[in-house]
């Protein structure tokens, strides 16, 4: 898992073994060219030029999975994932719940961190929908752009202090704290995520599978309209469906941040 990590990360900033043929040529109006200019961009964090260098190549060049991932990555650098501390933050959160760390782990994140994690999951998508059709890597990173997103609409509607944890009053059935729309793309987080995890081969993240299983088993008991896990379209989710989204947000089962003093059943919003 963790030399799949690596690897990933290595794509997103490594310089390519071809850096001295590029620095040498005159000819820095290629696509190759303004790709390699991307990752170098990207290596030091400066994702809107790396953005600009990218949508700078041809149709053709951007149509290509490569290019897509790339693209990708620097959405989501720019959302604020850092994959690889996000992963060592969730390998080792032990019982803490799952929802709580993505939240301290996207703290101080802001509307347009949102909208980039958005664009980055949007962007992996087009690969591909379908889980079983993208690879390891591309579904590893989606898992994990699924989390940052996660993260930043909690911690933007949650943390409204910035110090890292939900706020105790915080109620995501109240829409004037957390819109529908946004606990739809927290459903879509959720449920994108864990498609993709299962595809990936990876145990990392493997607490939100268990519990989002666990979680829509109890819903559909309580009532079957609740059950949202198989829903991987934001505007997919019927109305009990955003209610029970919200249910396991607040709720005290894992991975919720326990601003309600019960288990999902308990905490659907009514």
């Amino acid at each position: 898992m963790w030399i799949r990590l690596i690897l990933i990360l290595l794509s997103f900033s490594l310089l390519s073994c071809s850096q001295n043929a590029f620095l040498e040529s005159a000819k820095r109006d290629t696509d190759d060219a303004r790709l390699f200019e991307a990752r170098k961009l990207m290596n030091q964090s400066r994702w809107d030029e790396a953005i600009t260098a990218i949508q700078a190549t041809s149709t053709a060049t951007q149509a290509k999975r490569e290019t897509k991932a790339t693209l990708a990555s620097a959405y989501a650098g720019k959302c604020g994932l850092n994959l690889i501390q996000m992963a060592d933050q969730i390998a080792n959160a032990g019982s803490s719940a799952l929802f709580a760390v993505l939240l301290l782990a996207l703290r101080s994140a802001d509307a347009t961190a949102i909208a980039n994690c958005q664009l980055a999951e949007t962007t992996l998508l087009s690969i591909n929908s379908t889980a079983a059709s993208r690879t390891a890597d591309e579904n590893t990173l989606l898992a994990f752009v699924g989390f940052a997103k996660i993260g930043a609409i909690l911690s933007v509607y949650g943390d409204t202090d910035d110090d890292g944890t939900v706020q105790p009053a915080f109620n995501p059935c109240n829409t004037g704290e957390l819109s529908d729309a946004m606990l739809r793309e927290v459903g879509t987080g959720i449920t994108i995520s864990v498609a993709s995890l299962g595809a990936s081969g990876t145990s990392i993240g493997s607490t939100l599978s268990t519990a989002v299983t666990s979680a829509c088993t109890t819903l559909a008991g309580v009532n079957p309209a609740y059950d949202f896990c198989s829903i991987t379209d934001p505007n997919g989710f019927s109305a009990s469906q955003v209610k029970a989204i919200g249910g396991l947000v607040r709720s005290t089962d894992t991975p919720g941040l326990g601003t309600c003093a019960g288990d999902i059943a308990t905490c659907v919003c009514p």
